[in-house]
């Protein structure tokens, strides 16, 4: 069942995306009362299945050293139930249509739930720049590109449109700096993978704190530079991208064997994504990122959906990403699902442009912002492919995070385990001494190629 939760009685058209400000200005008082600092509900729902949001984990717990694993501050609960193809009818409701078809589709596959835990939390200037800068963010009516923010939080607080809660996924706070090192598995049917294993870092232009208006970006909003370690046939192979608020995105790729930098237009929408056998489009990874210009974007409403969340067992290095990963899905046994409210944001390819997935349904977390689960429609109008992402709060910063994101494809019988971390060093959140902004100029990607 969908719900209408708005701060404001707003007409839903393109027309109105501009004039979206004004409608957000009057909701503003609510944040931080009725409505948490970011524009979720604070308070828990009717049968006390959801909680309140209490603030988050915004302190590390005993026994965390920076650097090392995530503990888990929920390793006492236990599991309420589990959801299986036996049981699905009693709790269909509270399920994405990808959930449905794992659970209809594999005998095995099982959802574990556990208690209810509003852990997500930002630091407390993002809070205050996202108060500030209610009712500046505009949309470009014909594009969605963004055209007016105030630097340092989330812009649409109070969400008028499906474009808007989208952004608010797209620069939603993940530090200002950070160094990963991570892990990709493309399965087999048979549960046979080649690690693919990545090298990336990425500055936020958008959460720089010299940034303090909209014209100071530059028209940046982060910079990215990926470089793939194994296997073999990819290795130095790398990628520079400088994302935009407005128009296409600036990227560059390094060749290998070609030894040289070259434009890389094809790192955007539905292209394929390399190393990835076909299984993943350009703008999957990371959940959604990129342009929303050749979808229309409906803001359909919440729902209470079960999705992974807190997933400190799944993030944690003693479970390789062997352990995780198995022939039709990762594993169950490490897998924590919650009940939490999400938007629901519907996009239908525009008329006149095209993409190879026409239809896709984003459940976005409303304390967090992040997709968390997407159902992928083909041209027919049957689902294709579903991905979720296992999220942890890494308090040490504190930020929710993707600690793992899982993407199927029903139509292949297979799936990607990406964002991978298990294997290797732990996400580097405060990195902005080491990751300085002249790393990702062009001519510093061949040298990052060849290292």
């Amino acid at each position: 069942m969908f719900t209408r939760v708005f701060a404001t009685a707003a007409l839903f058209t393109c027309g109105m995306i501009f004039g979206s400000g004004f409608a957000q200005a009057d909701g503003a008082a609510d944040l931080g009362g009725r409505l948490t600092p970011l524009g979720a509900e604070t308070s828990g729902n009717a049968s006390g299945t959801i909680p309140a949001w209490d603030g988050g984990i915004v302190t590390p717990p005993a026994g965390y050293a920076r650097g090392g694993d995530y503990v888990d501050p929920y390793a006492a609960d236990t599991k309420l139930f589990s959801i299986t193809n036996g049981n699905l009818d009693s709790y269909r409701e509270n399920l994405a249509a990808g959930q449905i078809a794992l659970l209809e589709r594999y005998a095995d596959y099982r959802m574990d739930v556990y208690p209810t835990r509003r852990s997500c939390a930002f630091p407390a200037s993002v809070y205050e720049k996202t108060r500030e800068g209610v009712g500046k963010a505009r949309l470009d009516p014909a594009t969605h590109d963004l055209v007016d923010a105030l630097p340092g939080g989330f812009p649409f607080p109070l969400p008028q449109s499906g474009a808007e809660a989208m952004w608010n996924h797209r620069v939603a706070f993940e530090g200002i700096a950070r160094s990963v090192l991570g892990t990709t598995a493309v399965v087999s049917a048979g549960g046979q993978y080649v690690p693919l294993k990545w090298d990336e870092l990425r500055l936020s232009n958008f959460y720089n704190p010299e940034r303090q208006t909209f014209g100071d970006l530059g028209n940046v909003q982060l910079k990215y530079l990926s470089t793939y370690i194994a296997p073999a046939r990819v290795a130095g192979e790398a990628y520079l991208v400088h994302e935009t608020l407005n128009g296409e995105r600036n990227a560059w790729f390094y060749s290998t064997g070609l030894r040289r930098v070259r434009r890389a237009p094809t790192l955007s929408y539905d292209n394929p994504v390399s190393g990835y056998e076909g299984l993943g489009a350009s703008d999957q990874l990371y959940m959604y990122n990129g342009r929303l210009d050749r979808y229309d974007w409906e803001l359909v409403g919440k729902k209470e959906l079960y999705i992974p969340y807190n997933n400190y067992e799944f993030a944690h290095s003693k479970n390789s990403v062997r352990d995780l990963v198995g022939p039709n899905f990762p594993s169950r046994d490490a897998t924590r699902y919650e009940l939490h409210r999400v938007w629901v944001v519907e996009a239908t390819v525009k008329q006149g442009t095209r993409h190879i997935m026409p239809r896709r349904t984003f459940y976005i977390d409303e304390d967090s912002w992040r997709v968390v689960a997407a159902d992928m429609y083909d041209g027919r109008g049957g689902l294709w492919r579903y991905q979720e992402e296992t999220t942890v709060n890494a308090y040490d910063v504190p930020t929710c995070f993707g600690f793992g994101q899982a993407l199927y494809d029903f139509q292949a019988e297979r799936y990607i385990l990406d964002l991978v971390f298990n294997d290797d060093r732990r996400p580097d959140f405060h990195a902005a001494d080491s990751v300085t902004d002249d790393m990702f100029e062009v001519g510093a990607l061949r040298k990052r190629g060849t290292r």
